[in-house]
């Protein structure tokens, strides 16, 4: 509906002029009982610059003072024989003129509005008829000072009327850039959040394809490694390696399927959660590393979201684990409800000092504080000697 509205919202504008001027004219020539003579000359040249004030507003402003002026060298009608009414059109073109005019230009609106108030002025007290029967008895023989101050009241009458349009005509066109410049705030904060909102889905789809993938390929390099020293002395090793490595392959191209599609697979979850710590400890502990989990099942009363941000927060401890630490040292899984949310816990010995996962580089401990703030949680890594901790709450 809108696109449709502004569709029409421009002609629209434009037809104001010329369809105001007509209904003017048209009423005028009913209430005075007017003909298309030259007794109407001066009001369809008033009403002309009208219609045409919107679109050429300078020239229509030229043309009205020019109209005027010859109105009153006598070369149009006087006042009298052309009606007063004709007048109304002049605040009128200031109106439309000031809706119209842009750029240096303006300060014409002003002096057109004031200078045209003289114009009309001098045209009422250069018709002796109508200013007889006007004032009659109260301007014959009462003096200069007299004569003086009705002159003065009727500038500053006119005067005042022309002033009113250019200050409504400043009025509609300052609500306009205010709407304008309403119109462009909104469509640039729609913008920025359109893009703040791709940025977090670009930002959410690379944590959680490092995640999964990080992980797998950690787990098939190990295992690819050691069957490079088995498959001669161990053969069943072999095939149990090559096992744990399609099974790895096999989760990580399923979960980055269903993350990029956005729809879970018919055979598996929408989405990893705590009941498959195990199976994560098991891929680890295959590969060389052995991890506990002290995850009762009983003591577990989470949300979705809370479960998988700890899956994905174990997970990439233990990545982190097993690619600086000392895997025969293995590592320590915990994660048990707390007073204020989950509380999830990772330990593991590193393999020498300093060794320890940078949280400056890469996106492995950065991308979980990122995760355990979206959830409003808290995030910890702590060094002691060669043992690294993860800690996070999850509320």
């Amino acid at each position: 509906m809108l696109p449709l509205l502004n569709r029409f919202r421009r002609p629209a504008r434009e037809a104001a002029a010329p369809a105001t001027a007509l209904a003017v004219l048209l009423a005028l020539l009913v209430l005075e009982q007017r003909g298309f003579n030259r007794d109407s000359t001066l009001l369809f040249a008033l009403l002309s610059a009208v219609a045409a004030a919107r679109i050429f507003p300078a020239g229509a402003l030229v043309f009205a003072a020019g109209t005027l002026a010859l109105q009153a060298f006598k070369v149009l009608p006087v006042v009298m024989v052309s009606g007063v009414l004709s007048y109304v059109a002049v605040p009128l073109l200031i109106l439309f003129a000031t809706l119209g005019l842009r750029g240096r230009y303006r300060w014409l609106l002003p002096v057109f509005a004031v200078a045209s108030a003289g114009l009309i002025t001098l045209n009422w007290f250069a018709d002796s008829t109508w200013v007889n029967f006007v004032f009659g008895a109260q301007l014959y023989g009462r003096g200069a000072l007299r004569t003086g101050t009705y002159v003065f009241l009727v500038f500053g009458a006119f005067a005042a009327f022309n002033l009113a349009a250019w200050a409504a005509g400043l009025a509609v066109n300052n609500a306009g850039s205010s709407r304008g410049a309403q119109l462009r705030a909104e469509a640039e904060l729609q913008q920025a959040a359109t893009e703040l909102a791709v940025e977090q889905e670009r930002n959410r789809i690379a944590r959680e394809l490092h995640d999964v993938l990080a992980h797998s390929l950690t787990v098939i390099t190990a295992q690819a490694e050691g069957i490079r020293y088995i498959h001669r002395s161990e053969p069943d090793a072999v095939e149990e390696s090559a096992q744990i490595i399609a099974s790895a392959a096999r989760t990580a191209l399923v979960e980055t399927r269903h993350m990029l599609e956005n729809v879970a697979p018919a055979d598996t979850s929408p989405a990893p959660t705590l009941d498959q710590l195990e199976s994560l400890a098991g891929q680890f502990t295959a590969s060389g590393m052995r991890v506990t989990v002290d995850a009762p099942a009983e003591e577990r009363s989470v949300t979705p979201l809370q479960q998988l941000t700890a899956y994905r927060l174990v997970q990439e401890s233990l990545t982190n684990a097993f690619r600086h630490g000392d895997r025969t040292k293995g590592a320590r899984v915990s994660v048990r409800p707390g007073p204020d949310g989950l509380i999830v816990r990772v330990s593991s010995e590193l393999a020498s000092a300093g060794s320890a996962p940078s949280a400056g580089n890469g996106r492995g401990i950065p991308g979980m504080k990122e995760r355990t703030t979206a959830v409003g949680g808290s995030f910890a890594t702590r060094t002691t000697g060669n043992r690294f901790d993860m800690e996070a709450l999850l509320p």
